[in-house]
């Protein structure tokens, strides 16, 4: 995601500064480490800096006219080309509405706030979560509990993927996320295929139906997953945990597997609820905490300069 933008002339000035995730007002260290690379890119022959990728983060650059560079903080699987077309309108939009300069006063806090709420409806990409199980394991009844309208994706291999943008409230720097379904062993098998798509996931769930069969299959097929995939967090979602006879529960299934593990019951009355919740969790976990830390970590790293 988009943790943190900047807009910032050559000279070190801020025009501009948004973070999702909590700051208030920009880290000062960060603005002078950006603008030097900037001066620094400027004197090299070989064009401007469009990207500079870190451990755990990257920031992402566009310029535009008067010396006015734009840069975006991302995590580090983000689509590059994704984070620069949302950055692009950015850049357009901010000089579609300050090509005469900014206002002085009350109307120059308007015309930031409009700004701001400009962002915060176009610049967000939203958390993409993959559930992937076995036939059977309850992912499409699970997908139904999401409102929205599902949607029929064919990529490039035409490969078919289901999913919805799913609206959320309460939480921090996050207003929708993208949930996705796929079968377990066709992603494994024909992991070649699915390339493109794990490029854009940023969590996986794997759904699973809670007894010994499924479980052992989901685990050897999950081993096989994870030595492909970089930078994805894993959760499993135990459903079926109405099954008391059959059913292992969440704790055991989590020393199994080591991984978070959430009890589930697609069935059960309050399941709209419960998912929901769930995934809030997860999104707290793997997107906000982690977002978070990278803030802090980028700091850190930006010192050692």
């Amino acid at each position: 995601m988009i943790s943190n933008i900047y807009i910032i002339t050559l000279d070190g000035v801020i025009r501009y500064f948004k973070s999702f995730f909590g700051a208030d007002h920009a880290n000062n260290d960060i603005v002078s480490f950006l603008t030097l690379i900037t001066r620094v890119s400027k004197k090299i022959e070989g064009g401007n800096i469009r990207s500079l990728n870190f451990e755990n983060f990257n920031f992402v650059y566009t310029y535009g006219q008067q010396d006015y560079v734009f840069i975006v903080t991302t995590d580090h699987y983000d689509p590059e080309d994704e984070v620069m077309y949302k950055l692009e309108l950015v850049k357009e939009e901010f000089f579609k509405r300050f090509k005469s300069g900014l206002g002085t006063g009350k109307d120059q806090g308007a015309q930031i706030r409009d700004f701001g709420n400009f962002i915060e409806s176009n610049i967000i990409i939203p958390p993409k979560i993959l559930l992937a199980g076995e036939d059977g394991v309850g992912k499409s009844t699970i997908m139904n509990l999401f409102p929205g309208e599902t949607v029929l994706e064919i990529d490039d291999d035409m490969n078919e993927i289901i999913e919805k943008t799913v609206k959320i409230s309460d939480l921090e720097g996050i207003n929708e996320f993208i949930i996705r379904e796929i079968n377990l062993t066709d992603l494994v098998e024909n992991f070649s295929n699915y390339k493109p798509l794990i490029a854009k996931i940023n969590i996986i769930c794997m759904v699973t139906n809670s007894g010994a069969g499924n479980l052992s299959k989901t685990r050897s097929l999950y081993s096989r997953l994870k030595e492909r995939v970089k930078n994805i967090d894993f959760y499993i979602l135990a459903n079926f945990q109405d099954s008391v006879n059959s059913a292992f529960g969440p704790s055991k299934i989590n020393e199994s597997f080591g991984l978070t593990t959430f009890g589930f019951s697609a069935i059960q009355g309050n399941s709209r609820e419960q998912i929901n919740q769930i995934i809030k969790n997860i999104l707290e976990i793997s997107i906000l905490k982690k977002n978070k830390n990278v803030s802090i970590s980028s700091i850190k790293e930006i010192k050692k300069y």
